[in-house]
């Protein structure tokens, strides 16, 4: 079941359109409370100018009325009038004071509270310490106190306008003239100033309203052009992606031909960034894994067909080695044959001796033991002539047997021919498993598979190589072997030779000893002298055929090891044929798997 994947270009594009809309958003909501803040903080500082441009002109205007007491008191000082009169024309001309547009008039009181300029109303000359404001507090005292202070200073309170009852917010600005001990003020009410600042508010949040408006509209625009760009680089940066991950998943399909998406790819080679790089590493990866897979290819069928070499001559050995075998056991048979009779040659040679002694200690018994010497001859004679034949025979096998020997050792040199071939291609094939190694570590992820593959190839052939080298460490044990048989077996040809030798000399003395025999009875005489001369000869016969006894027993141990060896011979070419199979299977399966390689 294919596993649902998502697309890397819409990914794209909605990584870009995120980040232009978080970013737009970001701006915007910044621009709106900087806005916002900015808006409020105006609002506050244009009220805030409002009331400070009112109580510098309340400080001016109570500055310019303090300045005709100040002109009132200077004519007192000058003689022209009292104080009481100078307090009194400036109580006056105060009271007749007004300023914007008539609305602003002045008020005195003195510092104990007694008032003296309010408007001409009936409350001067009374004292106004204790009057109170709807709030409970004593405003008179509160501005009298301000008044006092180094510069004047200012009350904040509710006061009905003239003529009306409904409190209002109002600032008066008292200060104190010393030399008349009044404390003069003057005060305007504010409600205006802060309908003036709603108005001035109102018109900031129409403007910010606009502000905010222009911000989304520019919002807009940047997510459109934030779409306009997504799509182009995310078709411009997807389209190589696509294409190169298209033929990854091709060649992961075992599919390495050439094709026309493999041309386009490789145009991307020359774009200096990453695709550019992806797209000469894709190139170089699909070019390194086809030649490796056809070297693959190549390489295994060379290998199957050397392996049916060898385990065809591995066969052929073994049927040779099995021939020596047989051979080695019928020669150790007949040696076995020539030791008994030898071995019974030696026994009536022995009793002869024996008899011949005893004849010559009874001399008077001549007749007697003539004619038991006579049959004895007879039947020496008769065995000798089988030794004879005996000893031809053997002669015959072990040249046989060292004329198969030599060619053992001949398919030996073939053989080891062969494994030296085989070793060589397991050293070929265990570089090209090494190449492949390398080039699979290049392909990272994509080239464990065939880093496997590699593997495998080399551990078969290190286990051919080592495999040839046990098979040329016996091939040079039999080679040896055979040697040293072949040597043995000329020796004991020629041993055999001279024992035919010494037992046809044997033949002819016992055809002698037959008829000296025959003549005994006719030369009694010398009857002595001739058994002394038989004795002697029976001696050297016996000792001859002890000889050719021990020389048959060697000749039987070295056809009995030439066959052990044979025998190894044989397992040996048995694990070489086995050996051969399994590479051939082992060929046969990399064959197999790299078919499923379209190349």
């Amino acid at each position: 079941m294919d596993k649902k994947r998502g697309s890397l270009k819409t990914v794209l594009i909605a990584v870009i359109l995120a980040a232009v809309v978080i970013t737009a958003g970001i701006i915007s909501t910044f621009t709106v409370i900087n806005t916002l803040n900015t808006n409020s903080e105006q609002t506050e500082a244009y009220k805030e100018r409002l009331y400070a441009d009112v109580k510098n002109q309340l400080k001016y205007e109570t500055e310019e009325a303090m300045s005709i007491c100040a002109f009132m008191y200077a004519k007192h000082q000058a003689g022209e009038m009292t104080l009481e009169e100078a307090k009194k024309q400036s109580a006056d001309i105060i009271r007749e004071l007004r300023y914007n547009d008539g609305s602003g008039y002045f008020w005195v009181d003195t510092s104990q509270g007694i008032n003296v300029v309010l408007l001409g109303r009936d409350t001067e000359g009374q004292s106004r310490w204790d009057s109170t404001d709807s709030s409970g507090n004593k405003f008179i005292q509160m501005m009298i106190q301000n008044g006092l202070q180094e510069g004047g200073g200012y009350t904040s309170l509710m006061f009905a306008k003239p003529n009306e009852t409904e409190e209002l917010p109002k600032i008066n600005y008292t200060a104190y003239y010393e030399p008349f001990d009044w404390v003069m003020g003057t005060g305007v009410w504010v409600d205006d100033l802060e309908e003036m600042t709603v108005v001035y508010s109102q018109h900031a949040n129409e403007a910010l309203r606009k502000s905010i408006i222009t911000t989304i509209v520019i919002l807009l625009i940047l997510i459109v052009c934030g779409v306009v760009v997504a799509l182009f680089f995310g078709t411009k940066i997807t389209q190589p992606i696509s294409l190169a991950a298209s033929q990854i998943v091709r060649m992961s399909n075992s599919d390495f031909t050439e094709n026309e998406e493999m041309d386009n790819v490789r145009t991307l080679v020359n774009r200096n960034n990453e695709i550019g790089l992806i797209a000469e590493s894709l190139d170089l990866m699909h070019g390194n894994i086809r030649n490796l897979m056809m070297e693959i290819s190549g390489t295994t069928a060379s290998v199957a067909a050397a392996s049916e070499e060898l385990s065809a001559s591995a066969s052929q050995s073994a049927e040779a080695s099995e021939m020596v075998a047989t051979s080695c056991t019928n020669v150790a048979n007949s040696c076995s044959s020539q030791i008994n009779a030898v071995t019974g040659a030696s026994n009536e040679t022995d009793s002869f001796v024996t008899n011949m002694e005893n004849f010559q200690e009874a001399i008077n018994r001549t007749t007697d033991m003539i004619k038991s010497t006579n049959e004895a001859a007879v039947n020496g004679a008769a065995d000798m002539t089988n030794a004879t034949d005996m000893m031809d025979s053997i002669r015959e096998s072990v040249e046989n047997t060292a004329q198969v020997v030599e060619g053992l050792g001949e398919r030996l040199k073939s053989i080891n021919d062969f494994v030296v071939t085989i070793s060589e291609i397991a050293s070929q094939t265990n570089l090209l498993s090494l190449n492949a190694s390398i080039e699979a570590a290049r392909a990272g992820e994509m080239g464990k598979g065939f880093a496997v593959v590699a593997s495998e190839i080399s551990k078969l052939a290190d286990d051919s190589n080592q495999a040839a080298q046990k098979i040329t460490e016996l091939i040079a044990g039999i080679t040896k072997n055979s040697e040293e048989a072949v040597e043995a077996m000329h020796d004991g040809a020629q041993n055999v030779v001279n024992g035919a030798e010494l037992v046809n000399e044997a033949g002819s003395t016992f055809n002698n000893i037959v008829n000296m025999v025959n003549s005994i009875s006719e030369e009694s005489n010398t009857m002595s002298s001739i058994v002394a001369q038989l004795s002697s000869g029976t001696e050297t016969i016996a000792k001859n055929i002890k000889d050719i006894e021990q020389m048959s027993i060697e000749v039987a141990d070295e056809t009995s090891n030439v066959s052990a060896a044979s025998q190894e011979q044989t397992a040996s070419s048995y694990e070489v044929a086995q050996a051969s199979d399994k590479l051939a299977g082992n060929a046969q399966e990399l064959q197999d798997f790299v078919a499923r390689f379209s190349l």
